[in-house]
């Protein structure tokens, strides 16, 4: 099967994960099933895959069910079985760098400390995959979680959004679609340079 683009959310399988920070990738996947009147995923070793058309453009998102950590099991298996390129592979996923409702496409990169895109780079032997970082960085929440469990990270990732942040969760998952379609519709650059920015309407960080 000849697949045009593969979109891939980064997240974790599981009731327990619903929902978390962490969990960006997913919903961001889930949001464009409901656009593309996606019913079901279908399963395959090490993830969900759920093939569609779109303006003639042979289109899979997919979901691995490595856990985050392994992220890079499930691409390149994908990767491997299918005929797609790997710059029309787009990794979505999580970014506690960036503030709440920013997002950010970029052509490549390091992992920036994230072990899904880690994993991913390990497993694909190069950093040159094309990205849609989410922002989830939220100061206070941050030292909320590490004054009441310590200084690990995972758990602030690993925690649910505050009930502002899910409020303002649809705007950062519809403008994060849309960056999707446009790196689809137009190329990675002109996508970079429409949706690189803040959702919420703060400063630019184009």
């Amino acid at each position: 099967m000849k697949i045009d683009y593969c979109i891939v959310g980064l997240g974790n399988p599981g009731s327990r994960y619903h929902n978390t920070r962490h969990n960006i990738g997913f919903i961001v996947i889930d949001k464009l099933a409901e656009y593309f009147k996606i019913e079901s995923f279908e399963l395959e070793n090490n993830y969900l895959y759920a093939p569609c058309e779109y303006k003639d453009k042979q289109l899979v998102l997919m979901k691995p069910l490595t856990y985050m950590n392994a992220s890079g099991i499930a691409v390149k298996e994908f990767f491997e079985k299918y005929e797609v390129n790997l710059e029309n592979i787009l990794i979505i996923y999580d970014d506690v760098s960036l503030p709440y409702g920013v997002i950010r496409l970029r052509p490549f990169g390091s992992d920036g400390g994230h072990n899904g895109i880690k994993s991913i780079i390990y497993e694909m032997q190069t950093e040159e995959i094309p990205r849609l970082r989410v922002g989830i960085e939220n100061p206070e929440e941050i030292v909320k979680v590490k004054t009441e469990k310590g200084d690990d990270l995972a758990d602030y990732v690993l925690s649910s959004f505050t009930n502002k942040e899910y409020n303002d969760l649809d705007k950062v998952i519809n403008e994060s679609n849309k960056a999707v379609l446009s790196f689809i519709d137009e190329g990675l650059e002109i996508a970079m340079n429409k949706h690189n920015k803040n959702v919420l309407g703060e400063n630019n960080t184009n």
